[in-house]
């Protein structure tokens, strides 16, 4: 009877093991986990931390991006979950999968600009003002960069290197190494000399960008004027020539005077955009009532190719009265 008793033990003890085994809780059901790689999640406590954290990080994307045309960000979700199970082909799948989440987790962070940003930016490439690549750095794990060329975006990942910085994305790289960049845009094309532009020489929109408040950007908006697109002509004018959105939107703010500017941008892709939408914040401006200005800039490509001015609304805040913690439309005393 004993010996029964103690092989019973041994058995409820390899059952509790199994249990335990496979204990790990990711976002999804792991009663209807299909395929090699999301069962390995539903055992992988690590893994599924990864999966929790991105649902987490989708979720806040999400929110901002409630109103893309056409809508984005569920698609490329799909198609990240169908690459992240591509990873049963690899040699080592638990590092390929917890890899692919620190790149995505990575990649929405940045483009919905969920974390800190440092930028944008400035690099004349090839001794060509005009050849300029627009880049800001986000404190994400890896670290990451937004490129802007014209009107092509592209997203870099940090890499391991023996020297300097050195990012890399799909077809682009960046490598900043002793006040120089050299940047690659697009697969096969030649590398370009880069400097980044002095402060005297940048574009207004970078002046106090990696020293803005965190606080300003969640300052409440309670509403905002709509502004008639026709009425920025040397902008409308930027975008008939071929302008970036980036450059469209600095011009439709015009030029800047305070202590602190930031600047976001969202495009509807990373890869030949149709829609952007571009905010500016403005702190500390030279006013006796007003402190800060908010515009919300909206652009879109034309048939042709070129960006078109669709929606420009913008607010602000004041220096005393009711309106010092709000952006709103109300004059300031």
């Amino acid at each position: 009877m004993r010996k029964i008793n103690y092989c019973l033990l041994i058995v409820l003890v390899h059952l509790a093991g199994i249990e335990d085994a496979s204990a790990a809780d990711p976002s999804f059901d792991c009663r209807k986990a299909a395929g090699t790689i999301e069962q390995m999640i539903c055992r992988d406590d690590g893994l599924a931390a990864l999966d929790n954290e991105l649902a987490d990080v989708y979720a806040a994307a999400a929110q901002k991006a409630f109103n893309e045309h056409p809508p984005v960000l569920k698609a490329e979700q799909r198609g990240w979950i169908k690459g992240r199970n591509e990873c049963w082909k690899s040699a080592d799948k638990r590092k390929c999968v917890e890899q692919s989440y620190r790149n995505r987790i990575a990649e929405l962070q940045a483009r919905y600009r969920l974390v800190p940003a440092n930028g944008p930016f400035w690099y004349a490439c090839d001794g060509d003002p005009s050849n300029e690549v627009v880049v800001t750095f986000f404190k994400t794990d890896p670290p990451t960069l937004e490129a802007e060329r014209g009107d092509q975006v592209a997203l870099m990942y940090l890499e391991p290197s023996a020297s300097g910085s050195k990012y890399r994305g799909r077809n682009e790289s960046l490598w900043e190494h002793q006040g120089e960049a050299t940047i690659v845009w697009g697969y096969g094309r030649p590398a370009m000399r880069c400097r980044k532009q002095p402060s005297a020489e940048r574009p207004a929109a970078t002046a106090g960008a990696a020293h803005l408040p965190q606080a300003l950007a969640d300052v409440p908006v309670v509403d905002m004027m709509t502004v008639e697109p026709g009425a920025y002509g040397a902008a409308s004018d930027l975008a008939a020539r071929g302008g970036a959105a980036l450059d469209i939107a600095v011009k439709i703010v015009g030029k800047f005077e305070g202590t602190a500017q930031h600047i976001t941008q969202v495009n509807d892709g990373s890869e030949a955009p149709s829609t952007s939408r571009i905010t500016v914040l403005r702190d500390g401006l030279l006013d006796d009532s007003v402190r800060s200005m908010r515009w919300e800039i909206a652009l879109e490509k034309t048939p042709v190719g070129v960006w078109r001015i669709s929606n420009v609304r913008r607010s602000w805040r004041c220096r005393r009265g009711a309106q010092m913690d709000r952006f709103a439309t109300a004059l300031c005393p």
